[in-house]
Order: C-alpha cells, then sequence, then structure tokens
C-alpha cells in the first residue's frame, strides 16, 4: 500500500485526544502495556531494591504500573504525572494520598528529588529524548534508579510497512548510548510480543481502542481501506489469522554519582 504517506511527528495534542477517549478500552486492549508494567515492577524490586522514600512515575495513564509498584514496592510518598487530567483519578483509586501533576513530562518539572523514577509505555513519545532522561537524573538522589519501558524499531512494523507511517523508535543500543552518558545501566533488554487477529481491520480497532497512535491521522476512503485490508492479508498472515509486533524494551538505569 503504502502510498508516499511517510509521516513520523508526534502530535501531542492528537496522543492526548485519542488517549482521553480510549481510557475505558485501553486496560482491556493495551495487553503488552499491562504485560510491560508486571515485568518491570519485577526488575525493579530486584535490582533497586523494595523500599524508597519518594516515588516519582511519569504517563501513568490508567495505573498498570501503580498497581504492580504497590505490591512489590514499599515508600512514603508517591507523585505522579500524565498528559491526561483524568489520569489523576486513577491514581488516586490507586494510592488515595498520591500527588498528581497534570501535563507534558517534557514540559512541566516533577520538583525536588525521588529515589526512584518510574514510567512505563511512554518514552517513545517524548520528542527530545536526551532531554527527558537528564531531567530525570536532575530529579534523582545521589544513586538513585530511572527504570523504564518503551519500544524498539520494530514495533508496529507491520503498520509501518502497509502504510509508511510510524513513529521513531529508538534501536536499543542507540538508547543505550544515550542513558550510558548519565546512567549505570543495570538492565537493558527487548522483547517481540506478537498478537494475532481475525483481519486487518481488527488490528486498526486494536491500535485504536488501545490509544497508541499519535501520528496525524489517515484520511481513509472505501479504495484506500481495501487496499491495506488486502496488502496487510498477503504480507501478515499466518494461519488464517494477521498478526500485530509489539517491540517492548525495559531498562532499569543508577544515577551516576
Amino acid at each position: 500500500m503504502r502510498a508516499g504517506l511517510v509521516g513520523n511527528m508526534i502530535n501531542k495534542e492528537l496522543v492526548k485526544l485519542r488517549f482521553e477517549k480510549n481510557l475505558r478500552t485501553y486496560d482491556n486492549s493495551a495487553v503488552v502495556q499491562r504485560k510491560m508494567a508486571k515485568i518491570l515492577a519485577e526488575k525493579i524490586a530486584s535490582l533497586c531494591g523494595t523500599s524508597f522514600s519518594k516515588i516519582f512515575e511519569f504517563g501513568v495513564g490508567t495505573g498498570f504500573l501503580t498497581r504492580d509498584i504497590i505490591e512489590k514496592i514499599d515508600f512514603d510518598e508517591y507523585c505522579a504525572n500524565d498528559i491526561m487530567e483524568e489520569s489523576g483519578d486513577y491514581v488516586k483509586k490507586i494510592i488515595k494520598n498520591a500527588k498528581f501533576l497534570q501535563g507534558d513530562i517534557e514540559k512541566i518539572e516533577p520538583g525536588g528529588k525521588y529515589g526512584l523514577i518510574i514510567s512505563n509505555a511512554v518514552m517513545q513519545w517524548v520528542l527530545d529524548f536526551d532531554d527527558v532522561i537528564l531531567k530525570m537524573k536532575n530529579h534523582l538522589n545521589e544513586g538513585g534508579y530511572f527504570a523504564f519501558t518503551t519500544f524498539g524499531e520494530k514495533n508496529y512494523s507491520e503498520i509501518k510497512e502497509t502504510t509508511g507511517l510510524a513513529l521513531n523508535y529508538l534501536k536499543s543500543e542507540t538508547l543505550r548510548q544515550k542513558c550510558e552518558k548519565y546512567f549505570d545501566i543495570l538492565y537493558l533488554e527487548e522483547e517481540i510480543e506478537t498478537l494475532y487477529f481475525d483481519s486487518p481491520l481488527d488490528v486498526l480497532r486494536h491500535i485504536k481502542s488501545s490509544g497508541t497512535n499519535g501520528l496525524k491521522p489517515l484520511k481513509w476512503t472505501f479504495s484506500k481501506l481495501k487496499s491495506f485490508e488486502h496488502f496487510y492479508f498477503e504480507n501478515f498472515r499466518e494461519n488464517n489469522k494477521v498478526k500485530l509486533t509489539y517491540n517492548p524494551i525495559f531498562v532499569v538505569l543508577r544515577a551516576k554519582m
């Protein structure tokens, strides 16, 4: 298909709008992000410890990571952030006395210093990766930890090949090089998760219901949709199902002294 639709600039307002519209379906649809949160919480507990004075989580969403963290980590203060104001309601149902900061993590300041900063499936949305990791480093206590998940270059590879649209996902090696400027890398691994659907249209519904597309919208016509279906079926069908690839990356860092 492709048809010259190459474009990869993230639209933050579109990201916010699509997540807001699909908050109610996110928990059921974002199966990979849920698994990522669980794995990250386990890595944090094993590599960073299980007790912190203050924790900051950005991009809290509906609280996947928050729920997993409170099962494994003790803390005195919890501050959460998201670009969506509604996320404050979700996190306060999980942690009643949590502080919530609404806004784009690239524009707001977390305030104070933390022993642990965490984030699940958010870093792929930032426009300036280097600036954000430096900001997090500056808001950590000496020797504090920054743990996050993101997605690698193979993520949604079928969508990229079919439409020409994709985020600027970082290769894991590039991500490693950027992180080691400010942190000791305790863990950095990537995985491949493949989901299967009955049809290409179900793939599109899945992406929509999980709110995970912040690129410029495609202007679907009947012919473009049929072309999308045909190309997807021809190239990404396995055992009468069509696949969609996720490429999660798990990162656990300790601030350099």
